[in-house]
């Protein structure tokens, strides 16, 4: 059986959707960046001119996502006579320190709802649930924009830019098989020449392949993810004295300076501050 390296990156780095408009958009709106999050649009029907900060602009006259994953402001100036049919949700994103997931996505993302493949029934199921005033509306609404950023993943990432990064080394038959193995299994002793054996390569080889493929060096990827995985046990109360031993560090020490290293400060420090 293949190996899935997103799958437990999905199971860390959850996405929260917050449907906040649904209908036919007859006047200029600004989406601003001060909300911290990122925006996943769905033009229905109608047309409408979409710009942002970077000078981006294009008119969208067909069905079509427009997911901006970081804060970005943009605007829609919809056609003064048709309007826009459009539903649009906030995406928050877990873990901005490090999240792989996150890292992995352009800052906009754009296409036709017709390419979407297999995302019909979702996207009919989503536009019912929209357009209507069932009971529920909004639970339903926020889980199904969270089930359609997957298609929208899965998308991403089957057409990486070529860049350094989780995009292109998933793509890496030996590089893919330790990262998917390092995000399922975290707490394993992951000394360079374990992970080299899983790839089935020498350790230079595999050494400089992970530098070139990720960008970052196995041990710093390793322990970024470890103190990621870290951080979200202690936002749920786990005391911090058993927080070390189930991210994969033997002594307190380790995962102390391991964790300053990373994040700047103590873990202590870092709760007290209430960061997220």
């Amino acid at each position: 059986m293949t190996e899935d390296p997103l799958t437990p990156l999905l199971a860390h780095f959850k996405a929260q959707a917050q449907l906040f408009y649904s209908g036919n958009l007859c006047n200029d709106v600004t989406f601003t960046d001060e909300m911290g999050t990122g925006f996943l649009h769905l033009l229905k029907a109608g047309s409408t001119r979409l710009q942002d900060e970077t000078g981006y602009a294009v008119t969208l006259n067909e069905p079509t996502l427009v997911f901006y994953s970081r804060p970005m402001q943009h605007w829609f100036h919809p056609d003064p006579h048709r309007g826009a049919d459009l539903v649009c949700a906030s995406m928050r994103f877990e873990h901005k320190t490090f999240n792989p997931i996150l890292l992995a996505l352009p800052e906009r993302f754009e296409c036709p709802l017709s390419s979407l493949k297999g995302a019909g029934n979702l996207l009919e199921l989503l536009f019912n649930e929209a357009f209507d005033s069932k009971p529920g509306r909004q639970e339903v609404l926020d889980r199904l924009f969270e089930v359609l950023l997957i298609d929208v993943l899965r998308i991403v990432l089957a057409n990486p830019d070529g860049t350094p990064g989780l995009l292109r080394s998933l793509l890496h038959p030996q590089i893919s098989r330790v990262l998917a193995a390092i995000h399922a299994e975290p707490t394993r002793d992951w000394s360079l020449e374990v992970l080299a054996r899983h790839a089935g390569m020498s350790r230079s080889s595999f050494a400089s392949a992970f530098k070139k493929e990720v960008g970052d060096s196995p041990g710093n990827y390793l322990t970024r993810w470890r103190i990621t995985l870290a951080l979200a046990l202690i936002r749920e109360g786990v005391p911090l004295k058993l927080v070390a031993e189930r991210v994969g560090y033997i002594s307190q020490a380790g995962f102390l300076r391991a964790f300053k290293l990373v994040i700047g400060t103590s873990p202590t420090s870092w709760k007290n501050s209430g960061a997220k």
